[in-house]
């Protein structure tokens, strides 16, 4: 955890003329969240989706769901573009129409950041992680 935002941005400066696209989780990246006024300074255009499940939910899944090592402090997150710069913007979706909308806008505003935040349920996991874990 902690690596992708930096990541991001490796990917952006190596090749400008291509779009990226990030997938993060919060947690992951609360650890790395300075990257983005990085990103924003050199006016790259990334789009990022940004999962919120409200808390480390794998690590709930492997280690109990109520431990509160596992509650993270909630951030604005779609906003926090407008922290560092305004060369972006930041949405908050949590339906399958609000994403479609904010794809749509991403599509359209491709000189900008695109900023996704993704809200899901709070213990959504992948079946086959749950199937993992019972072995």
């Amino acid at each position: 955890m902690g690596y992708s935002v930096g990541s991001l941005l490796g990917c952006c400066v190596a090749a400008p003329q291509r779009r990226a696209i990030l997938l993060v989780g919060h947690g992951s990246f609360q650890m790395t969240a300075q990257e983005l006024s990085t990103i924003l300074r050199y006016d790259l255009k990334p789009i990022i989706f940004l999962i919120n499940n409200d808390e480390y939910t794998i690590e709930r899944d492997i280690h109990g769901a109520t431990m509160p090592y596992n509650d993270i402090q909630r951030w604005n997150y779609h906003k926090l573009h407008e922290i560092f710069a305004s060369n972006g913007w930041g949405i908050k979706v949590s339906t399958e129409s609000e994403l479609e909308s904010a794809l749509q806008k991403a599509e359209q505003n491709r000189d900008q950041l695109a900023f996704i935040e993704v809200v899901m349920d709070k213990m959504d996991s992948p079946e086959v992680l749950l199937k993992m874990l019972q072995n």
